[in-house]
């Protein structure tokens, strides 16, 4: 068996084996560096950090200092706070389109400034995070799940009601990742995942729900009808997750980079003709791809963003219902329909995928599976995070329409409502 043995048993004695030839390097090029005298370089470095540590030093510690000051202040924010989980069942009649969908994301962007103390000692630091989840399964179909913080609950649950007035929200108790074992991978159970990034600067839009429509009817088509197919295709042993964190983000923080981004199109295109900025531009003159670029990120510019982790979990028992094919390839392939390859596109992000090459395989890919799970558990963005706007996240997540006739779809059956006002009653004593 060679390095790329799939034993962890040996791969890890290779390991080892490497760390005792790297000392063993190590100790002869000191031996030999010592002995030859070469050492004496060494008193003039000392010498130059001596004589100027007082000023380059700070300078990183400073930054260490920060990054580890920012880590602590969001792990005791983050613990402070109380989220609770939502189930939101829609309504069985659904006619909207994902706009309504994209006017609650709009009143969910309740973005404000820390003040001095309040960034700086730790009180607020950050914007309230959100997470927005697709929970699927063969067993209980597709499930809409919001964590949110406690306090934030009537806010959202208004939303909800104000553009489904028919819909249902349930407060659960267990999350449902509280169903797959904590030691996960093992024996059993099997995972894949990865996090969602664009492919382009993410002031590009991804696809939006407008386009979904019908070339000849003109009939609107909801992006997450494959989904939804492809949950009610699962085993009872098969889940599919799939999660958005989001956080609101400041105007100025993305509007000035997307601006710039327009300017950037403009310049090149422009140096590439031989002209210069200043002697005009139409945007007419731009290729039909990079119209449609600016059009778009100036029609993203009027809608309010969101810092956004996008994260896609499969899990399943080994033997009995992990297949790759359905619930990777599926839903990878229901993600691609808001891909555009004139705007932008989202693809896994390999720093998170769980897959490793080369060297120690096993322990690589398994520290790569038991984190992708954790972090989906304590919404964790892995220092991932790209801009979307109200608009986009509405095309990702939103409640499908009546169209939509999957056995995955969990929905309310019967209208509720009030009893009418004038309605008689019997007064007893």
């Amino acid at each position: 068996m060679g390095i790329l043995s799939k034993n962890p048993d040996k791969e890890y004695n290779y390991f080892l084996y490497f760390l005792v030839l790297l000392g063993i390097i190590f100790a002869v090029a000191s031996y030999m560096f010592f002995s030859s005298g070469d050492y004496v370089i060494l008193n003039d470095i000392w010498r130059l950090v001596s004589n100027t540590w007082w000023f380059i030093l700070p300078v990183p510690i400073w930054f260490i200092y920060m990054r580890v000051w920012t880590e602590y202040r969001w792990i005791i924010t983050f613990r402070g706070k109380k989220y609770i989980n939502l189930q939101i069942i829609p309504p069985n009649d659904i006619e909207k389109s994902p706009k309504a969908m994209e006017n609650f994301f709009t009143g969910m962007h309740t973005w404000s400034k820390p003040n001095f103390f309040e960034y700086y000692c730790g009180w607020r630091i950050g914007q309230d995070k959100y997470s927005f989840e697709i929970i699927g399964d063969g067993e209980k179909g597709a499930r809409f799940i919001v964590r949110i913080p406690e306090i934030t609950q009537n806010l959202v649950e208004s939303l909800v009601y104000a553009h489904y007035p028919e819909a249902e929200i349930q407060v659960i108790k267990d999350h449902p990742d509280n169903d797959i074992p904590k030691d996960i991978p093992n024996k059993e159970w099997d995972v894949w995942g990865t996090v969602l990034i664009p492919l382009k600067d993410d002031c590009i839009p991804l696809r939006s729900y407008r386009e979904f429509k019908d070339d000849i009817t003109g009939e609107a088509i909801n992006p997450l009808a494959s989904l939804m197919e492809i949950i009610s295709k699962l085993s009872k042993k098969e889940k599919i997750w799939l999660q958005f964190i989001i956080s609101p983000k400041n105007e100025p923080d993305w509007v000035i980079p997307a601006n710039k981004k327009v300017k950037e199109i403009m310049e090149n295109f422009i140096k590439e003709s031989g002209g210069k900025l200043e002697d005009g531009f139409n945007v007419n003159m731009l290729p039909p791809g990079e119209q449609d670029v600016i059009k778009a990120i100036k029609s993203s510019l009027a809608r309010p963003a969101f810092d956004t982790t996008i994260r896609f979990v499969y899990f399943g028992k080994k033997g009995e219902g992990f297949n790759k094919a359905l619930g990777v390839g599926g839903t990878m392939g229901a993600i691609k329909q808001f891909n555009d390859n004139n705007l932008n596109s989202l693809i896994p992000d390999n720093r998170t995928k769980t897959f490793a090459n080369y060297y120690f395989q096993i322990p690589r890919l398994r520290y790569r599976q038991r984190k992708i799970f954790n972090d989906f558990k304590g919404m964790d963005r892995a220092g991932i995070v790209c801009t979307l706007t109200a608009e986009e996240l509405a095309t990702l997540y939103h409640f499908p329409t009546m169209n939509v006739k999957s056995s995955a779809l969990n929905r309310v059956e019967a209208k509720k409502g009030g009893a009418p006002v004038n309605l008689p009653f019997e007064e007893t004593s």
